[in-house]
């Protein structure tokens, strides 16, 4: 018999499955149970990407923000919730990685961060060394690459198993 979580893991899979963005594409293989386990864990993720070695985006990445309210231009309070709710959302994200990073040892560069996304509080959660990749020379752009993506891959398994043991955030 199932858990009341593996449901809602699989519930969000689901979920996951059917994303596409405007352009009518799923989300990258690569990323999916981060997305996954963002989502268990009540982030609003409004993007993704596995990252492609060849391409604008050499490095994995989230943006989180809560979707934009009907009516936000017309209502200050309606703005203000947003904001709130989307900064809520940081302050549990500098939580969870205050936790992930309390007894793990990485570079500096291979760190996740966030980056903040427009006036509203939304973010882009990625590795700090992210945005110089493209200075890098192609041997290291391969080898920041694998790292990029396999700091990406351990914080997921971080929060998997933290979702699925005793211990909650």
């Amino acid at each position: 018999m199932k858990s009341k979580k593996q449901i809602i893991w699989e519930q969000k899979q689901a979920e996951v499955e059917k994303i596409t963005d405007r352009l009518g594409k799923k989300v990258d293989r690569g990323i999916k149970e981060t997305v996954t386990a963002f989502m268990v864990y009540g982030f609003s993720v409004s993007g993704s990407c596995e990252g492609h070695i060849k391409g604008e985006c050499p490095y994995p990445w989230l943006d989180i923000g809560a979707p934009e309210p009907e009516g936000w231009q017309k209502s200050k309070r309606k703005e203000q919730a947003w904001r709130a709710e989307n900064l809520e959302q940081q302050q549990r994200m500098l939580e969870i990685m205050k936790k992930f990073y309390q007894r793990r040892q990485s570079s500096l560069d291979a760190r996740l961060n966030f980056y903040h996304l427009g006036a509203f509080g939304a973010f882009r959660v990625q590795n700090l060394g992210a945005d110089v990749m493209e200075l890098l020379i192609p041997e290291e752009r391969k080898q920041k690459f694998e790292l990029y993506r396999k700091e990406m891959k351990d914080f997921t398994k971080f929060l998997k198993d933290k979702y699925f043991s005793k211990w909650i955030f």
